[in-house]
């Protein structure tokens, strides 16, 4: 399973911006997070619109792919 497919299926809230996921930093991601294969890669950042802690995941958000490469769906 993803790790977009996790994140969704714990109900993490989540966006995205291009192919990066972002997901609220939860005790649930914080747990998906640490068992990530690339999790070198996720970063936080503290959301502009109302201070709470996010985790930023590069390349992640599987919509992103299915509308631009199909093929690789």
């Amino acid at each position: 399973m993803s790790i977009y497919s996790e994140l969704k299926a714990a109900g993490v809230p989540l966006d995205s911006h291009e192919s990066d996921l972002y997901a609220k930093v939860t005790p649930e991601s914080e747990t998906l997070i640490a068992r990530y294969q690339f999790k070198g890669n996720v970063k936080r950042f503290r959301s502009q619109i109302d201070g709470t802690p996010w985790f930023d995941i590069p390349f992640a958000y599987e919509s992103f792919w299915q509308k631009n490469c199909p093929q690789a769906a």
